[in-house]
């Protein structure tokens, strides 16, 4: 009888543990970290909005305020350069477009010397 009731006891706690932890998440949503990718997110951007600058190089996110709106069309225009906040390293911007693809079709990616993919930008939610 005793052996039962610790069973079902035992049981009783997987199920409830299990209901708690498919109901949990850890951090914010998909909807709260979405990565600026297209130059038509850049142009969304306006002056005091704030962005995450995501470095793979010294494993860092800092928040970058915008001051204008030139300052937002700077950090996707093909050929310029972004320095990250924490490291100073500069990355340069490249568009890559696909061979087919319309011109409106790009991805804004930032690239090392290598020319290895070492940073993204982020959009910051509203409130935090």
């Amino acid at each position: 009888m005793k052996t039962l009731l610790n069973t079902i006891r035992v049981l009783s706690s997987i199920i409830a543990f299990g209901a708690f932890a498919s109901i949990a998440s850890a951090g914010p949503g998909p909807q709260h970290w979405e990565t600026l990718g297209k130059q038509s997110q850049f142009t969304e951007l306006k002056p005091g909005m704030s962005i995450g600058y995501v470095c793979n190089t010294c494993k860092s996110i800092s928040v970058v305020s915008i001051k204008s709106e030139e300052q937002a069309m700077a950090m996707c225009k093909e050929g310029g350069s972004v320095t990250c906040p924490s490291c100073k390293q500069v990355s340069k911007v490249v568009i890559k477009r696909a061979r087919n693809d319309a011109p409106t079709h790009t991805e804004v990616t930032y690239v090392d010397d290598k020319g290895k993919d070492c940073a993204f930008m982020v959009a910051m939610p509203k409130k935090m």
